[in-house]
């Protein structure tokens, strides 16, 4: 059901506001509704107030846009539109300047939620400043907020003090606090070159939800992942006040910026938005190429060819080796245009083939293992030099073979330049020290950091894509590396809607979504998968994505963001070293499994990362078969759908092929745990059993079904179990 009401005394007409954005009293202009949420409208297009719940429960919420050090100018035009929708439009000014933008905003009912569109146009020249959405909402000391954060206590946790963890499942009292979206933005003045996302103050998915447990309802706004967002941050306030903040978004009359939000009404829990979002994104959240699924489970990042215990890697749940044998020549030049006889250096040494390469994959996939191929979208060569030197290469055939001279005479417009403001000491004392302001920014071997939104570059990268599709069928996909330098923008560029530091840009977020538009169905319609590992955790980078492979899960943040966007897609974690286990392992092994997470496995040959040893293997070999319950997980996101009655044990619900996975975790010394499940099809039939780390056989689970709730006696063992339930 939707319906629209319109007060006589708004309709179609301008109403002059007496200050800007002060609250219009009295009769509000409209009101919308849809079966979950009913909203009232002011007459300047802000929301006045919002009713849900079973039943519905009216409550003064607020929610507006607003333009940082800007007001309105003049009156507010309300129009009904023939779709049912209601549209505002006005015009706002910056004091003092000559900025000026008109801001249509429109609010449309659909059958799920409410939807907010928001549309400016600039006046004259090109400015930008933060365009924010505010939801106000009257908060007593039992409201909650959930977002999809990295640590709901936001501590930052950095490599070296990696230990701790807070369940990211957690709904937290209000707190003054501000969050990152994916990354914390890119400045001149405070690069951060190298970031890593351990910060504790990020969060990966667009939404924010305000919970009421005493009623059972939440209200959800969720930003759509389909909008061109540059930098974004969420900031909260103890008395209820969320804000959504856009920055580097140029206003320009010649290119409308536009953004999608929705309001939904749902029960008192996190599975209450992240339904919808799946739902209404499902692009975001599914592997564009189910082959992804087949490849969860534990990984390696080894050079190792084939000399290892195939049987004792299965147990271990393991899956896919992402190849670090570094088989090129140098960053970039992943497959050098050779004949198939040739043979060429790789980097470090010794001598590869096309015939090599197609050889290990080839035999992995015969031994029951899937090869992702390394791929990179932002930097390239090795020992650089700079300024480029003059070309020593005679045959353009050649040029490949040296990548300075590949550089100059093929890529140099794709070079990433640091801006001339950058202080010195801040690129000379980070982890880069070759990089100089006014210079290209140096990474991994001294190679260069370049711009995928270059069109000659694009068109390089998708060539490689090509040749890999087309010479080594056998490989499952690729793994694209070191997504942090998304962070950048490009002075030297322009994308025609960023706006950086006061110019314009080509923000390299745009960039990655420009060669994902070509790259990922260059691979999918060739059967092959894209894996990232993705420094930046924004879901809007994974439109084209079929997994993640992250290089931090071994600590607290990244394996929480991890998480929440792969949850319908497979997420392989990183393990360090040894000591990442210590000093419980039964700890470590059930945060994975609570998140539906696979860590590294302990493979021969592990690049930076865990190798193998007589007591590692044997945990691993003792979580193999629960890890193995998982694969294919999709997270199961109805109302109420499980719940741990037992202090202390967490709980988690996924759907896998034949049923489903429930791991029950946390439970240190306590021996049974009750658990109950609800609105599940055909709950009153499924069979369970419980798989417990280091057990020859499943256990039986008793379970009682009365009143639609089927509640289990879950035996424990080292605090925990994988329940499976099938039909």
């Amino acid at each position: 059901m939707i319906h629209l009401t319109l007060f006589p005394l708004w309709v179609a007409c301008a109403v002059p506001l007496a200050a800007a954005d002060a609250p219009v009293a009295g009769t509000p202009a409209a009101e919308l509704a849809t079966t979950d949420l009913t909203i009232r409208l002011a007459a300047d297009g802000h929301m006045v107030g919002a009713a849900w719940g079973n039943p519905h429960v009216a409550r003064p919420v607020t929610a507006r846009t607003l333009l940082t050090g800007c007001q309105r100018d003049g009156a507010t035009t309300l129009r009904k539109q023939d779709d049912g929708s209601v549209t505002f439009q006005s015009r706002w000014l910056q004091p003092a300047t000559p900025n000026a933008c008109v801001v249509v905003e429109r609010f449309v009912p659909t059958p799920n939620s409410m939807r907010w569109e928001v549309e400016i146009r600039g006046e004259g020249a090109p400015w930008s400043t933060e365009i924010l959405t505010q939801l106000e909402y009257p908060a007593t000391p039992q409201t909650r907020m959930w977002a999809a954060w990295a640590d709901p206590a936001q501590v930052n946790r950095p490599w070296f003090k990696s230990g701790g963890w807070n369940d990211p499942l957690t709904a937290m009292p209000l707190k003054d606090s501000t969050w990152d979206y994916g990354a914390p933005a890119f400045r001149s003045d405070n690069p951060r070159i190298g970031w890593c996302p351990f910060d504790g103050n990020l969060i990966c998915l667009p939404l924010v939800s305000v919970l009421d447990p005493v009623t059972d309802s939440g209200l959800s706004l969720v930003l759509s992942p389909e909008d061109k967002s540059r930098e974004l941050t969420l900031r909260t306030t103890t008395d209820g006040r969320f804000t959504f903040a856009r920055a580097n978004h140029r206003i320009d009359g010649r290119r409308p910026i536009k953004f999608a939000m929705d309001l939904i009404a749902h029960e008192a829990s996190w599975r209450g938005s992240l339904r919808w979002m799946t739902g209404r994104y499902a692009a975001f959240f599914d592997p564009p190429n189910l082959l992804a699924d087949d490849m969860a489970g534990t990984a390696a990042y080894s050079c190792q060819d084939l000399d290892f215990d195939v049987a004792k890697m299965k147990q271990m749940a393991m899956r896919v080796n992402w190849r670090a044998s570094f088989d090129f020549p140098y960053m970039g030049m992943f497959l050098p245009p050779v004949a198939e006889t040739d043979t060429w250096p790789r980097f470090g040494g010794k001598q590869t083939s096309l015939p090599v390469m197609r050889e290990y994959a080839a035999k992995m996939r015969q031994m029951g293992f899937h090869v992702l191929s390394y791929f990179n979208i932002d930097e390239f060569g090795a020992k650089v030099t700079w300024p480029l030197p003059a070309r020593t290469t005679g045959r353009d055939a050649d040029l490949w073979k040296n990548c300075n001279d590949f550089l100059s005479a093929k890529l140099s417009e794709a070079i990433l330049h640091i801006p001339e403001r950058t202080p010195n000491k801040l690129l000379g004392s980070s982890i880069y020290p070759l990089s100089r302001p006014g210079g290209p920014y140096f990474t991994w071997e001294d190679g260069i950091v370049l711009d995928c939104g270059d069109s000659n570059y694009r068109d390089f990268l998708l060539d490689q894509a090509r040749q890999h599709i087309e010479k080594l069928p056998q490989a499952s996909g690729i793994c694209i590396d070191r997504l942090d330098w998304l962070r950048v923008y490009n002075e030297r560029a322009d994308d025609g809607e960023s706006w950086f530091e006061g110019r314009p840009a080509r923000s390299l977020m745009a960039s990655w979504n420009d060669l994902m538009e070509r790259l990922g169905p260059l691979m999918h319609q060739s059967g092959k998968v894209v894996f990232v590992n993705n420094h930046v955790k924004r879901l809007d980078f994974l439109r084209h994505v079929d997994g993640i492979f992250d290089e931090f899960t071994y600590t607290g943040a990244p394996l929480n963001l991890t998480a929440l966007l792969a949850l319908r897609k497979p997420a392989l974690g990183w393990t360090d070293d040894e000591a990442a286990l210590h000093p419980d392992p039964d700890v470590f092994f059930q945060r994975y499994l609570h998140l539906g997470v696979y860590p590294m496995a302990p493979f021969p040959g592990n690049d930076h990362s865990l190798r193998p040893s007589a007591w590692v293997d044997r945990q691993y070999l003792d979580y193999g078969p629960l890890l193995d319950a998982m694969r294919g997980k999709k997270w199961v996101l109805t109302a109420h759908c499980v719940e741990s009655a037992t202090p202390g044990v967490k709980v988690n619900l996924f759907q896998v092929p034949g049923g489903y996975a429930l791991p029950v975790t946390g439970g240190g010394p306590t021996t049974t745990a009750v658990v109950s499940l609800r609105h599940l099809p055909a709950l009153e039939r499924l069979r369970c059993e419980a798989r417990h780390p280091g057990a020859d056989k499943p256990l039986a689970v008793p379970a009682t079904f009365k009143d639609g709730c089927l509640t289990l006696q879950v035996p424990l063992q080292r605090g925990c179990a994988m329940v499976m339930l099938r039909d």
